[in-house]
């Protein structure tokens, strides 16, 4: 220990100015470890900081490579190299001077990560809220929270946007790896990465053959296959072919008839092409094509518990808790209360989400020494059909519910739940062209110039029923005749250029320009498909025109070969938008684009001869113009559900910042430990909620001040830990990682009346390999933690349609065992 112990010295003695630096850059998140009430947050906050003040420990006898990766060691015993191409360029991502966290394939399996429910719990910075199934995902990066409206995140498979919320929670697998770029990549994307991107990179064809197997079983009946071959053709073509099948039974069953609510069976494949005809020149050609066939959400309307008064359209005599206030109760597996069994006349046939979706791409790459040219042609096409409970209640009450024109009216008969259908029938259809230039030389001056050209058309019908509640119904199919089925379009074209320069000022300084200029056009169109009696008669024929200019500036120091600080300046934009809603006045239908100011600084540094990696990022956003979800009060629309009075609209702003800390530290050869942690401080400057303060002015109450609340869905805090032990046993190889989690409590909405509580996960993995063959045992959510995942403002169908919260169930405790095979 003499000779490390020297180094350290060496070490810390050599670099104490810039160790200055870095202990301000800590004292943020280890300050927000101390404020952390001492529980479970305080103990795993200060695991995750233990790297970092174990600089002493042994010292590597290994070279470092100068390589960077947050994820597993490799043989020798040093941090795993990863390289990214978030600047839209290969690069190593210790010298990309943005906040990333990419995940490899090899962590990809150890980590078992599938949906993107796994990116986000081992992410800083992101967070993953489902509010109604697949049909309504809700990535966010760095607080920029929204609920209505296009994603604040763009989410891409091999540099092809995937539009839609529903779209963005695609099954992963044989990925290459994955890529989480935080803050603003509006002047190389476009397309809505307000707050970041998510890049899924899928494996290329290898030039021998192989291919891997894989078989899962887990509680629930969770059963899944997937297998992929690879391999040359000719000498100048190579393949790659891959799909799966994966079936399961769901968490939740119906109180109301028993039926299974959230089962899931999907399948899919994908081919990829390359052709190599010359060295500079390499065309690559991707299909694929999914299906999937889910149940329903397992979401509950709460029932109020707080504010007693009388409701819109209700009588005096019946006074009513108005609002719900605290925290929100989990769900229990049996007790979820919708509708599952099918009915005669049902839109749809049955309940539940049917999708499939083709995507097909083209990619050429022409290499002319100091210039690569790259070509994208990409089409997609997402065919989505659903029909949902739409109340997600049933009167529970003896004798009987109130219902409007009480006492005149009969009460809602006790056990009633079908009181409304959501439903819809449509299709999103992307086309895209990407064209650029790029230097690949080692010039003074690194370069890019591109362009843009994306069109997107998404149609649906909405086949939404509410149906009498005096009325028990066995046949929807009179009920739906009555209706007019109105179908909406919406066109979007858009067409941008896009340039980044590096300028090498010296060997240890550079600069970085990035630029973007994006015209959009959209359309609108409403009209019914077909004569009757009930539901819109509106017909539009709306069109409006955006443009706008993004563009980011950072500078980049190296001070070492190991160590890089950056600071930055990005402007992030996203587009406005129609809006659809039956109940909205004229003047709501359409709303404005939404624009942030965002600063960084950050440090990437690998210590210790790469035994230790230590990555810091500060932000501060300053959000204008925000998109919000607002809602028109129930008096102006007696009867409509509060979905069909809410709109989106340009009536927030706010100011977030914070920190995020990734740490990994390698030990010895059969340990080490890793972790993140995010401080995101989120908070409301300005906001407006008409149908509340008309709730609050009716209660008595005071109007709600909503300077300084918390954006909805974003903890405070967010912390991940991972140790690891991998151990050779001659024949076979082990590896036990535990994922531990923990995040603070969060909101529903800006009004801060209702959370979620905070949240603590720990999932499992044991993996044995022996040769080609693999065995992974694996538990998800071990402690079976029951906490909410999702809410939303809905309406309680059998308390006068007052506001109420519609809670969407944890994803309960699952263990299982995945074999798997490589050849």
């Amino acid at each position: 220990m003499p000779g490390s112990l020297s180094r350290v010295q060496e070490f810390v003695w050599t670099n104490s100015r810039r160790s200055a630096a870095l202990i301000r850059l800590i004292v943020t998140p280890m300050g927000a470890c101390a404020m952390t009430k001492f529980t479970r947050v305080g103990l795993l906050c200060a695991v995750s900081l233990l790297p970092a003040m174990a600089l002493a420990q042994e010292v590597a006898a290994t070279p470092p490579d100068n390589s960077a990766g947050l994820a597993a060691a490799t043989d020798a015993g040093v941090l795993e190299d990863i390289v990214v191409t978030a600047r839209k360029t290969s690069e190593k991502l210790q010298d990309v001077p943005v906040a990333i966290t990419a995940f490899s394939a090899a962590e990809i399996k150890s980590a078992r990560i599938e949906r993107l429910s796994d990116v986000a719990k081992l992410t800083p910075g992101l967070v993953f809220t489902p509010l109604f199934g697949r049909q309504n995902q809700l990535p966010i990066i760095r607080g920029a929270a929204q609920s209505l409206g296009a994603l604040n995140v763009g989410v891409f498979i091999d540099g092809i946007y995937l539009s839609g919320k529903g779209g963005v929670d695609t099954e992963l697998n044989d990925l290459e790896r994955v890529e989480v770029v935080k803050g603003p990549q509006s002047a190389l994307y476009g397309r809505n990465t307000f707050s970041g991107a998510i890049n899924y990179v899928t494996k290329r064809p290898a030039d021998e053959f192989g291919g891997t197997a894989e078989a899962t079983v887990g509680t629930d009946d969770l059963y899944k296959v997937q297998a992929s071959l690879t391999g040359p053709i000719s000498d100048k073509i190579r393949f790659r072919v891959g799909g799966f099948y994966r079936s399961f039974d769901g968490w939740y069953t119906s109180a109301i008839d028993g039926g299974k609510v959230d089962f899931e069976e999907s399948y899919g494949a994908i081919a990829t092409v390359e052709f190599q005809p010359v060295e500079q020149f390499t065309a690559t050609f991707r299909a694929s094509y999914s299906k999937q066939d889910d149940g329903q959400p397992p979401s509950n309307v709460v029932r109020t518990n707080a504010f007693s008064g009388t409701p819109s359209g209700g009588s005096a005599t019946q006074p009513r808790n108005l609002l719900y206030v605290g925290e929100l109760p989990s769900i229990a597996k049996n007790g979820v209360t919708v509708n599952t069994r099918p009915v005669t006349g049902l839109p749809g046939g049955s309940y539940g989400d049917r999708e499939k979706t083709v995507r097909a791409s083209a990619t050429f790459e022409y290499d002319f020494g100091n210039v690569l040219l790259t070509s994208i042609t990409s089409f997609s096409r997402r065919d989505a059909e659903y029909t949902y409970d739409g109340d997600n209640t049933v009167c529970d009450r003896t004798g009987g519910c109130p219902n409007f024109g009480f006492p005149f009216a009969p009460a809602i008969a006790q056990g009633k739940s079908d009181f409304a259908l959501s439903s819809n029938d449509g299709y999103l259809r992307d086309l895209s062209q990407e064209l650029r230039l790029a230097s690949t030389g080692n010039e003074s001056f690194d370069w890019l110039v591109g362009i843009f050209r994306y069109d997107n058309r998404t149609t649906g019908i909405d086949r939404g029923i509410t149906i009498p509640s005096a009325l028990a119904i066995t046949d929807y199919t009179a009920a739906a005749a009555a209706y007019r089925y109105p179908r909406s379009t919406f066109v979007t074209k858009s067409t941008a250029v896009f340039a980044s320069t590096t300028w090498h000022a010296t060997e240890r300084f550079s600069v970085i320009g990035e630029l973007r200029y994006e015209y959009e056009s959209q359309k609108f169109e409403q009209f019914p498909t077909r004569t009757g009696t009930t539901g819109s008669t509106a017909v539009f024929d709306l069109e409006q025109h955006f443009d706008f200019v993004t563009p980011r500036l950072i500078l980049n120091y190296k001070p070492s070969e190991d160590a890089l600080v950056y600071a930055s300046y990005a402007r992030g934009a996203k587009t406005g938008g129609f809006n659809g809603g039956l109940n909205i006045f004229a003047n709501q239908r359409t709303y404005e684009p939404e624009y942030a100011n965002n600063y960084e600084i950050g440090l990437k540094s690998d210590l210790l001869d790469q035994k230790l990696r230590l990555n810091i990022a500060a932000f501060y956003i300053d959000w204008k113009d925000q998109q919000a979800a607002c809602q028109n009060p129930a008096a102006l629309f007696p009867g409509a559900s509060s979905t069909n009075r809410t709109y989106q609209c340009n009536v927030a702003a706010s100011t977030i910042y914070g920190t995020e800390v990734e740490v990994a530290a390698r030990f010895s050869d059969w340990f080490s430990l890793s972790g993140n942690y995010a401080y995101t401080h989120a908070r409301y400057d300005r906001f407006v909620d008409d149908s509340l303060a008309l709730t609050l002015v009716a209660l008595g109450q005071p109007a709600i001040n909503f300077d300084g609340k918390h954006l909805p869905y974003v903890p405070d805090h967010k912390l991940v830990v991972t140790p690891r032990f991998n151990i050779d046993m001659g024949e076979f190889a082990v590896e036990a990682r535990a994922d531990l989690q923990y995040q603070s409590r969060t909101f529903v909405r800006a009004d801060n009346l209702q959370n979620f509580g905070d949240k603590t996960n720990v999932d499992l993995r044991l993996t044995v390999t022996r040769d080609a063959l693999s065995l992974q045992l694996w538990g998800n959510n071990v402690f079976d933690s029951k906490r909410p995942v999702a809410a939303v403002r809905f309406f309680d169908s059998v308390n006068y349609s007052v506001a109420a919260p519609l809670v969407t169930g944890a994803n309960r405790r699952q263990i299982g065992a995945t074999l798997g095979y490589r050849f």
